[in-house]
């Protein structure tokens, strides 16, 4: 663990050179996220009691079942949301230029997406999604309106951006993440878009980045096809498939079998070479593994008691470990960058600068866990 630690520390010194040089795109999705907690009590002197875990909640409202009642939520912060502009932004905070095909506001770019990262270049199709975050120090519960996003396919972004715009952004790319795959009705259209009709006439040799996102309410056939689309893609590079536990466990049943083992690197092991691609992220907020072709890896995040914010910790996971990537580093050691970087987002709100991860990075050196 030390000898890794070390090594990305000396990586990091020489990153923002490299990473001046790499050529990033990103899309499809785009939503303003409302932070709320929601309110469980207020006392006689104006105090207020927020519901701390969703069990708490949950039960709150098992309770109420057979009658109506209402809900008061705080809201905390108004900001860009997205699995992709948070991800984006977060890897243009640690000194990447990304081309950003999103939902972003038609026909002038939304409010909440001004003050992203200016190394973001942003390719607006149609208006942002609204998504309501209600946190808990054991999770959070999203709602999303979705908009014009549920009738955003392959046409209605070629119409905007235009598709040779769409080649010229995909052409001799060192990186293409393509996310929230499950929330974009039209997720597989788009995808396959892509393949028939920009990967097959320009040059590239890309790694690709996939994530995708909570598809519990997706049918088993619709990601099944979407998994098939993510190996097609890996004739033009190399395929990254990024899950958290559900998402892990939701493939795991179409793919393996019904019995769901309770351990993630026995669900790894026997998920990772039927999906046919090259990396395999499973990660969850006590334990991250990976998988490639050389064996598995494993890395603990630190446990954070009291986030500052945990809406977007996947998004800086995902672009902490497309960072490393994009360094050189190997699969174990991108664990290691990604792990950290959504550490340094929970703790501080705000995504980290190289110089915030390699401070970072040499606390553990100095208190390894």
């Amino acid at each position: 663990m030390i000898d890794k630690l070390l090594l990305i520390r000396e990586c990091l010194q020489g990153a923002p050179a490299i990473l001046a040089t790499k050529k990033v795109a990103a899309g499809f999705d785009g939503f303003v996220d409302s932070i709320v907690k929601v309110v469980n009590s207020k006392n006689e002197d104006g105090g207020t009691e927020h519901f701390q875990t969703i069990k708490a909640f949950g039960d709150y409202i098992s309770a109420k079942s057979g009658s109506g009642f209402s809900l008061e939520s705080e809201e905390q912060l108004l900001k860009l949301g997205g699995n992709m502009p948070i991800m984006a932004n977060a890897m243009a905070q640690m000194g990447t230029h990304i081309d950003c095909m999103g939902a972003f506001g038609l026909p002038v770019i939304h409010a909440a997406f001004t003050n992203m990262h200016p190394a973001c270049i942003l390719h607006s199709f149609t208006n942002p999604g609204f998504t309501t975050a209600m946190e808990f120090t054991d999770g959070k519960i999203m709602l999303a309106q979705m908009t014009d996003l549920n009738h955003a396919d392959w046409e209605v972004i070629k119409a905007a951006i235009g598709l040779q715009k769409l080649k010229e952004i995909f052409s001799n790319t060192d990186l293409i993440c393509l996310v929230n795959w499950s929330e974009l009705d039209y997720s597989n259209n788009i995808w396959q878009g892509l393949l028939n009709d920009v990967f097959c006439s320009i040059d590239t040799n890309a790694d690709f980045f996939f994530d995708l996102s909570d598809c519990s309410k997706r049918s088993a056939t619709a990601i099944a096809t979407a998994t098939n689309l993510v190996k097609q893609f890996g004739q033009y590079g190399k395929v990254t498939l990024s899950l958290n536990r559900n998402e892990a466990g939701i493939l795991y049943k179409i793919f393996v079998g019904q019995n769901l083992p309770t351990d993630l690197q026995t669900l790894g092991d026997a998920l990772f070479p039927r999906l046919g691609v090259t990396v395999l992220i499973i990660h969850t907020s006590k334990i991250s593994l990976a998988w490639d072709a050389e064996g598995s890896y494993a890395n603990h995040p630190i446990f954070i008691a009291n986030p500052t914010i945990s809406t977007g910790a996947g998004d800086n996971f995902n672009a902490g470990f497309c960072i490393g990537q994009l360094l050189g580093l190997d699969a174990g050691s991108s664990l290691i960058m990604a792990n950290s970087s959504s550490n340094c987002y929970i703790k501080n709100g705000e995504s980290p600068t190289l110089k915030a991860l390699g401070n970072h990075i040499s606390k553990l050196i100095s208190s390894p866990l």
